[in-house]
């Protein structure tokens, strides 16, 4: 018998009848963990409705629990990773870090890629148990290995972030070339934010050898996917190499998509005789 064949059963006995609400005056920590990890519920029923759209908006928090709940004791992984979720950050109703993890591991348990980020952002951040950046790393891992492409751009901003510095309480030296790795593989496989990383790098030489073309190449990708900081970059790149097509293009693009930096440019432009 598989050990996921064990967790159903178990439910029942683990999920309360009803949620507590959040503290009236959260700590400081409690205020900066709310909302870290990711739901993978994105309706009720067969309605579209994504779920963290219907706890804004539910005048009572048990009524979405008890839907979940009920989904969790009919073998729903999803609903597994949600209820841990919330239960991980704290947003909804109060935390519970040692609940998120038991459900969270159910849910990982049987392949679920939401499931195995979020035991890692609970891993990164401590909420728990003690900062753990390895633990936290193959959990990134498994959740790109499961399918989350997204995971990679976690793992380059885990092997390279300044916060993860090489200490006797978070030996986690800098890795700048496995970060490159990582975003290179998000990028491949089609993820905005690992495309803007690597065009940044190609484009600046960073970690990397230089190569406009490619840089720009990628950049381009991310900027049609909607990433502002690509059109951004791109705009501040052939402004500075003075073609001016694709400067206007790109400062254009830059400021549909909501770029203060661009709109700027734009103004300097006008002004100029």
């Amino acid at each position: 018998m598989s050990a996921a064949s064990n967790i159903y059963p178990l439910l029942e006995h683990l999920l309360p009848a009803r949620v507590l609400l959040p503290d009236h005056r959260p700590t400081h920590q409690q205020r900066l963990l709310a909302g870290i990890g990711l739901p993978s519920q994105q309706g009720r029923g067969g309605e579209s409705f994504p779920l963290a759209t219907w706890l804004d908006e539910e005048p009572s928090v048990q009524t979405v629990y008890r839907h979940l709940r009920k989904q969790a004791l009919k073998g729903d992984v999803d609903a597994l990773n949600d209820l841990g979720w919330v239960w991980l950050n704290g947003k909804y109703w109060r935390d519970d870090p040692d609940m998120a993890r038991q459900l969270l591991r159910m849910a990982a348990l049987q392949g679920h890629a939401v499931a195995c980020l979020n035991l890692g952002q609970q891993h990164y951040f401590g909420k728990g148990g003690p900062v753990d950046y390895a633990r936290a790393a193959e959990c990134y891992a498994q959740a790109f290995e499961r399918g989350l492409v997204s995971a990679a751009a976690a793992l380059g901003d885990l092997y390279e972030e300044e916060v993860c510095v090489d200490t006797p309480a978070y030996p986690w030296p800098l890795q700048p070339q496995r970060a490159y790795r990582w975003f290179y593989l998000g990028a491949q496989e089609g993820d905005a934010r690992c495309r803007f990383e690597i065009g940044l790098r190609l484009l600046h030489g960073q970690a990397v050898a230089r190569d406009r073309k490619a840089g720009e190449h990628w950049l381009e990708l991310a900027a049609q996917m909607g990433v502002m900081q690509a059109a951004e970059e791109l705009a501040l790149h052939f402004h500075a190499v003075d073609r001016v097509l694709a400067y206007l293009f790109w400062r254009d693009r830059a400021i549909a998509l909501g770029s203060q930096t661009a709109l700027d440019m734009k103004l300097a432009d006008q002004l100029r005789p």
